[in-house]
């Protein structure tokens, strides 16, 4: 076993990254980076009680590419691992390729039971992010860097080599891009020229944005336990409460706010403008983007979605979908079933824990517009979120040789259903 081996394999089992994952899925480019993470987690799986699977997406920017798929298909056929792989198609930006990648990752994860995403970023890919973060004028909360875990989905993101350098990992096998030794995208630019200069300028550069990025997180550690202890933070937020603190809290609270609802981007006029008129004693409903209001009460503000689905709940059953906009939620043969909006006190079980509903839409990063989406029971237990998960309810009915499956889909042209049927 080789030094990085050693390292690796105590990183993650002192760090407990798998503890709870069976079914792991790798994002295999096929690069250097990607290819070790794919040899030491081959190399560990038994040691770690995993199973794993790739996932690889064809860009199809250049020639290779077409080679690489056809040798990660290879490689997966030569270990025995499952390989999914999808082709980007449209107009290629950095942004709507990684949308792609992570979409097709989810989807897989939810398709066939994977419980944990892994990536092959490294130190090198946090000072990269730093950097562009900074460049591109974001604030003091973004530079904490990459997150070692967090959720994805139904699921974990894990990024188990944040703790190697580039020069770590060393898969003899692999393929190199030569994209990415070019200048026409900005991390490119950041990698290949403007690291390299600071980097003349002082040597331990990486290693000085990787100290800051630490600073900056154990800072925010303290503003979090800080806020938890107000218990400040709901869907609606007390005004006398919020006004209570200082101006510098408030600050954080809001921005704290704000990152429970991850779809929505504003910039640093809008949000002096949302304190400046929380701080001001008149009410206020106005319009925060396209799809967003803000609301002032005199006691509360909140957001709310501006075409919020009258769902008193809607849906569209249907027996044999055509179309792949239908959700299929698995049911017992018996029961009774019941349709409805969240109340409070509702709980999912999720991944073998039993979590709030506001708990569950927090820590899975749900958008706001979909956490009202239909709730399905079954003699009071919740076994789906119509267009956002199934519970462990629905995926042990699954295997039941004689069950009930529903396809739905929210719909604005029905009305609430309460259904009674029993078999």
């Amino acid at each position: 076993m080789t030094p990085a081996e050693k390292k690796f394999l105590k990183i993650v089992t002192e760090e407990h990254y798998f503890d709870q994952h069976h079914k792991v899925l790798i994002a295999l480019s096929g690069g250097q980076d990607s290819m070790t993470l794919f040899n030491w987690l081959y190399a560990f799986r038994e040691t770690l009680g995993i199973t794993l699977g790739i996932a690889h997406i064809n860009h199809g920017l250049r020639a290779e590419s077409i080679k690489e798929e056809r040798a990660i298909r290879e490689l997966g056929n030569d270990k025995q691992v499952p390989v999914y792989v999808d082709k980007f198609t449209g107009e290629f930006t950095e942004k709507k390729a990684r949308e792609f990648r992570y979409h097709f990752f989810e989807k897989i994860m939810s398709t066939d039971g994977y419980t944990a995403l892994v990536t092959a970023h490294h130190q090198g890919d946090i000072v990269e992010t730093v950097l562009m973060r900074q460049i591109s004028g974001r604030g003091l909360r973004s530079l904490q860097g990459i997150e070692p875990r967090q959720p994805f989905g139904l699921g974990e993101l894990i990024r188990p080599l944040l703790r190697f350098e580039k020069k770590e990992l060393d898969a003899p096998v692999f393929f190199e891009d030569a994209t990415n030794k070019g200048t026409d995208y900005l991390r490119n630019r950041i990698r290949n020229q403007l690291i390299p200069g600071l980097t003349q300028e002082n040597p331990q550069f990486s290693e000085a944005i990787l100290s800051m990025t630490d600073e900056i997180r154990m800072s925010f550690s303290i503003i979090h336990d800080k806020i938890d202890e107000l218990d400040i933070l709901k869907d609606k937020i007390s005004l006398s409460k919020f006004l209570a603190q200082t101006e510098a809290l408030q600050h954080f609270i809001l921005q704290e706010y704000f990152t429970q609802y991850p779809s929505i981007q504003i910039n640093k006029k809008q949000f002096q403008l949302l304190l400046h008129i929380i701080r001001r004693p008149q009410q206020y409903k106005g319009e925060l983007n396209k799809s967003f209001e803000f609301i002032k009460t005199k006691t509360v503000f909140y957001l709310r979605p501006k075409l919020q689905a009258q769902l008193e709940d809607l849906l569209v059953l249907s027996e044999n979908p055509k179309d792949s906009s239908f959700m299929e939620v698995a049911l017992p043969i018996e029961g009774e079933i019941e349709i409805r909006k969240r109340r409070p006190g509702d709980v999912i079980l999720i991944n073998g824990h039993h979590k709030k509903l506001r708990k569950f839409f927090i820590e899975y990063q749900v958008p706001l517009e979909k956490r009202e989406m239909p709730l399905i029971f079954v003699d009071k237990m919740l076994y789906a979120i119509v267009d956002v998960a199934c519970s462990d309810l629905s995926k042990a009915a699954k295997n039941d040789k004689i069950k009930r499956i529903l396809w739905v889909k929210p719909s604005v042209r029905e009305e609430t259903h309460h259904a009674r049927k029993k078999s």
